[in-house]
This record gives C-alpha cells, sequence and structure tokens, in this order.
C-alpha cells in the first residue's frame, strides 16, 4: 500500500524538475536573443568630436551666366511675313534687318494719310489769312486747327506702322530662339527672335543676409566653372541687392573681365568666391553632416550610444564645411556619416577609421 502512495509522489516531482528546467533555460535563451538583438540594432555610423576655430570669412556661392543684355524681339504689328532675314547662331548688329512684313496695305494707308494731312495744313494755311483779315472768326479758325491736328496724327502713326513692318535688331548680338517662318502671321507682340548680348558677361547669384554685410560694389571675386576646372576666372561685383526674395536670399551681380571668359556661355553654371581678409572664431562641421533645409537644419548628436536630434542655426558655406551659429559646442560629438539609417533615440555604434 505504501509502494503504491510513493510512486505517484515521485512522479510529481520529476515532472516538476523538468518543468522548472524548461523555465529556466527559456529565460536564458530570451536573455541571449535580446542581448544579440541589440547588439545588431546599433547602427554604424561615422562621427566627429566638435571643436572652435579660427577660418576666413570668405565663402562661395553658385551662379547663373548671362549676357549683358539678353532680350525678346517682338512685332509691334500684324501682319504676314514675306523675308526672313536672320537664323538662330547668326550674330547681327543693331539695326540689321530681320523680318519683313507686308507694306502694301500700310504703304497705301500712310499715302493716304499724307495727302489727308497736307490738304487739311493748306485748309488751316487758306483759314488763317482769312482770319488775320477778318473773314473767319475764332471758332472757325479753332475747327479747321482741330482738323490738322488729327490728320497730323493720323499720318504719324501710319508712318510708324509701315516703319514696324521692317523690323531690326535692337541690340548687337546672337540670335539663339527663332519663332517665325515666311508665310506666317504674326499679331501684335508676337515673339520672333531671342537675341543675347555676350559682349560683357555677368553671373548673377544669391547670398544670406550675414554675407552681405562683408560684399560691396566694385569688389574684386574669382569665378570658376565644371566645364573649365582648370581655369580661375576674375570679375567684379557690379551690384548688391538691398531686397531679400522669398528664399531670404540676397541678389548679387559680377560682372565677369572680358579678357578671362572666353569659352564661357549665357546659361552657364558657376562658382564664385567672395573672398575676405578677416578671421573669424567659432564652429565649423562637415556639410553632409547637415539634416534638413538650411532655414530648418539640425544635425545628430550622440549620448551614451544613442542617437539624439538637435536642432542649429547656420551661417556661411566655407567649402565643404558649414559655419554653425547656434546649437552646438566644443566636445559635442556629432553623427557625419551613416545617415540614412539613422533616427532619434536608435543606438548607434562608432566605426571611425
Amino acid at each position: 500500500m505504501k509502494r503504491k502512495i510513493y510512486l505517484p509522489l515521485a512522479t510529481v516531482l520529476a515532472i516538476a524538475l523538468i518543468v522548472v528546467t524548461l523555465v529556466l533555460n527559456k529565460r536564458a535563451t530570451a536573455a541571449k536573443t535580446e542581448g544579440l538583438m541589440e547588439g545588431q540594432s546599433a547602427v554604424a555610423v561615422c562621427t566627429e568630436t566638435i571643436s572652435e576655430s579660427d577660418y576666413s570669412a570668405s565663402f562661395v556661392s553658385n551662379g547663373l551666366v548671362a549676357g549683358a543684355h539678353d532680350l525678346s524681339v517682338v512685332s509691334g504689328i500684324g501682319g504676314r511675313v514675306v523675308s526672313v532675314y536672320a537664323d538662330e547662331g547668326d550674330r547681327v548688329a543693331k539695326g540689321k534687318l530681320l523680318v519683313q512684313l507686308d507694306v502694301e496695305t500700310l504703304r497705301a494707308d500712310a499715302e493716304s494719310a499724307r495727302v489727308a494731312y497736307e490738304a487739311a495744313k493748306r485748309d488751316y494755311e487758306r483759314y488763317s489769312q482769312a482770319h488775320s483779315q477778318g473773314g473767319v472768326t475764332d471758332q472757325q479758325l479753332s475747327a479747321i486747327n482741330t482738323q490738322m491736328v488729327a490728320a497730323e496724327g493720323r499720318y504719324v502713326a501710319s508712318r510708324r506702322r509701315l516703319a514696324d513692318a521692317s523690323l531690326q535688331a535692337p541690340i548687337s548680338g546672337e540670335i539663339y530662339k527663332r519663332y517665325v517662318e515666311v508665310g506666317s502671321y504674326v499679331n501684335p507682340g508676337t515673339k520672333l527672335f531671342d537675341i543675347v548680348d555676350d559682349s560683357q558677361l555677368r553671373a548673377t547669384c544669391f547670398v544670406t543676409e550675414r554675407q552681405r554685410m562683408q560684399l560691396s560694389k566694385g569688389q574684386t571675386v574669382s569665378v570658376t566653372s565644371e566645364v573649365y576646372p582648370d581655369r580661375t576666372l576674375s570679375g567684379h561685383i557690379s551690384m548688391v541687392g538691398n531686397k531679400a526674395n522669398h528664399a531670404l536670399a540676397f541678389p548679387v551681380e559680377v560682372v565677369l573681365d572680358k579678357k578671362s571668359v572666353d569659352g564661357l556661355r549665357p546659361g552657364m553654371y558657376v562658382s564664385v568666391s567672395f573672398g575676405s581678409s578677416e578671421k573669424t572664431h567659432g564652429i565649423l562641421i562637415p556639410r553632409r553632416a547637415i539634416i534638413g533645409s538650411v532655414k530648418d537644419a539640425y544635425v545628430y548628436l550622440v549620448e551614451e550610444g544613442i542617437a539624439r536630434e538637435q536642432a542649429i542655426t547656420v551661417g556661411s558655406l566655407i567649402g565643404d564645411q558649414i559655419e554653425v551659429i547656434d546649437g552646438l559646442k566644443s566636445g559635442d560629438c556629432i553623427i557625419v556619416s551613416g545617415l540614412i539609417n539613422v533616427s532619434e533615440g536608435l543606438p548607434v555604434k562608432a566605426v571611425n577609421e
């Protein structure tokens, strides 16, 4: 009887021991897995410890090359095109005939207006003589004078329309776009050609309000182009804008020296270097460390192995680095590479070489 009681008790104890062992093994396995996952979730990044330094206040701004004059030739009147005397790529002098419109009707109208004006003028002279002798009243003389003035106005307008039928180049330059063909009908205001005067090239770029304070009209600058990387061009500031655009940037116009612009063409991009002899003490960080726009910039700080977003205020772009006005201090550690997989609060691991 006692053997029958002891046997179930031993079975229960064995089962309990097995259960305890399985639970402990599961906890140990879970702890190992959690530690392994934590190690794998840390994103590999490159970091840099910030320090203050002295640097030149010079900066670079990208600009677009344009000619001294760039304008469109439009038709002043309506009419049918009978001749076109210029094509794309042609160089034309100021006053050269570009397009001839049909003038048959315009010439007849001008001749009719001339005859009417001369007749009105003779009538006025005759009335003036009669008025001096008392044969014509002041009111009659005034009426005939009004008719003469109106006839003269119609004559002048008809001659102007006749002249506008022969469209001439308003400036000297190169035709880089033609919009008209022989036989087509043009209305007043129709664009016929685009002409650029590239005898003097200029570049327009934009700077921040802090950068603008360093610039003045006549200041010498250097210009480089990706098309000619081995050449450095020279120029001078011809205009510093007094009003910012919607992006809070001020326009600056640079005139390029004629001797150094060989090969450049309107529409090309250039980099304008605005030099300064002044030294500034502050913080510079790599441009690639910036997240977001210049107006809403931030970086990632590394604090005890965790990435933390930090808003900053940036200043001038100096080479491949950017000036930090506020938001960082010496000793801060920021992420400069590997940012694509980084987010707020994510564990990170520095793998600097």
